[in-house]
């Protein structure tokens, strides 16, 4: 089967020959992904799906159009610059195009692909199943969960001379458990590009045992709590704070970034000071390819500096406009905090004299982003911290805060770090366990 690299260098050549006044962009990706799925204690499905996507974008002086398909087929890539030159003379002028780039000059990604997961096969997922099954049977409780591996290759090249290619494998496992009751929840993943990281028997014995914990919860008033959040939590926090620190935005002062009187916040504390976000494509925690969707190079950024504003994502066109480099699109973003004395969340559990431990959030959407403010609820898992000891399962609640208060508020963290992918707005974060403060828990809620 042709790769994808040679995939993205056919079509752009098919353009150039027809269409030699048009500029184009290919980015095609080719992957596969299987999985088994288990519910109330028993495999229900498996099965491979093969993901094919190419696209091409198409430009004739500002105007441009990309169409896309899933056929790897020659005949279908004609086609398919056919309807992209015909929908970029259709389109309006852009002001804002930037053209497609030449060539550039890449840094090594880092491990982003193991050879024992792409070779995974059914029966190894079958039996991280029947261990979670088991688990689950020997406790009382009743499993539900997914383990599903796969590969991919993902490649760009354009009528300039790009050319870019990245290969990368997955191996991720979520299990839930629920009581037979019908009152505790509990809930754990992992996910790595190494399906010898995924440890199914440890995943689903955290879940069984958060299920039982939570078991018959006693309701607490809303209000605002000290909290212990778990990696799953700060991870959707993170996303969403991900996605505000556009420069443009704030820059034009639309986001919570922007300055008053103008210009944005860089420079500013606003997370905790100890804290440091940051995007590295090479860093084994937070791999990923060293281009983006337009292929320009990815190169480490810091973000955040010990809770201090260091920089914002800044497109080639904003970067044009204001003159400061162009950060590119990462996908990859990690929240670590200095090294220090706190290992784990047991750790944290014991620095608080009342509060909440938090699984994890769930259908966090946004409320307002000017000021960043998210609303959410808890789930599979809060549970009554009181003088450094967890005490009682607690029912679910709605929260409304800021991302970013939330991290400002942050007194302590583990040195551990979890990794979750597509978690809160897509790609790779990872994030530490915290202690913050002054948590807006807004309303009860009666999911389990």
């Amino acid at each position: 089967m042709t790769s994808a690299k040679q995939t993205a260098q056919n079509l752009v050549e098919m353009l150039k020959k027809g269409h030699p006044d048009a500029e184009g962009l290919a980015r095609v990706s080719i992957g596969k992904m299987s999985h088994t799925r288990f519910a109330v204690n028993e495999i229900t499905t498996a099965g491979d799906t093969d993901d094919t996507e190419v696209s091409l974008t198409v430009s004739i002086g500002n105007r441009h159009a990309t169409a896309t398909t899933s056929r790897l087929e020659e005949e279908a890539h004609g086609e398919l610059v056919e309807r992209a030159v015909a929908m970029a003379k259709l389109s309006p002028e852009d002001p804002e195009w930037m053209g497609v780039l030449g060539a550039q000059s890449y840094k090594p990604s880092g491990p982003t692909h193991d050879s024992a997961t792409e070779k995974a096969t059914a029966e190894q997922r079958a039996e991280a199943a029947k261990a979670a099954i088991a688990i689950a049977k020997d406790k009382g409780v009743l499993a539900a969960g997914f383990f599903s591996t796969g590969s991919s290759e993902t490649a760009l090249a354009s009528s300039r001379s790009l050319i870019a290619s990245h290969s990368s494998t997955h191996a991720l496992m979520t299990s839930t458990a629920r009581t037979t009751d019908g009152t505790g929840s509990g809930w754990a993943a992992a996910e790595s590009q190494r399906i010898g990281d995924v440890d199914a028997r440890a995943i689903a014995t955290r879940a069984v045992d958060k299920a039982l914990a939570s078991q018959k919860p006693r309701e607490l008033d809303p209000g605002k709590y000290t909290v212990v959040l778990e990696p799953a939590a700060v991870a959707s926090l993170v996303g969403f704070l991900r996605e505000a620190m556009d420069a443009r935005k704030a820059e034009e002062g639309r986001s919570y970034f922007a300055k008053s009187g103008g210009g944005s916040r860089v420079g500013e504390a606003i997370l905790a000071k100890g804290l440091s976000l940051r995007s590295d494509p090479s860093d084994p925690l937070t791999p990923g390819a060293s281009y983006d969707d337009e292929g320009f190079p990815l190169t480490p950024i810091n973000w955040f500096e010990s809770g201090t504003l260091k920089t914002l994502a800044r497109s080639r066109y904003w970067a044009k406009k204001s003159g400061v480099a162009p950060t590119g699109t990462h996908a990859t973003i990690g929240l670590y905090g200095d090294p220090g004395p706190n290992a784990g969340v047991d750790q944290l559990v014991a620095k608080v004299d009342r509060g909440l431990l938090v699984t994890r959030f769930w259908y966090v959407r946004w409320l307002e982003p000017k000021t960043m403010a998210i609303t959410g609820l808890t789930r599979d898992g809060v549970y009554l911290i009181e003088k450094g000891k967890i005490t009682a399962p607690v029912a679910n609640f709605r929260f409304n805060d800021s991302p970013a208060r939330v991290l400002g508020s942050v007194t302590a963290w583990s040195n551990e770090t979890a990794r979750f992918m597509g978690w809160g707005h897509g790609g790779l974060v990872r994030a530490p366990a915290v202690v913050a403060h002054e948590f807006n828990m807004a309303s009860k809620s009666a999911a389990v």
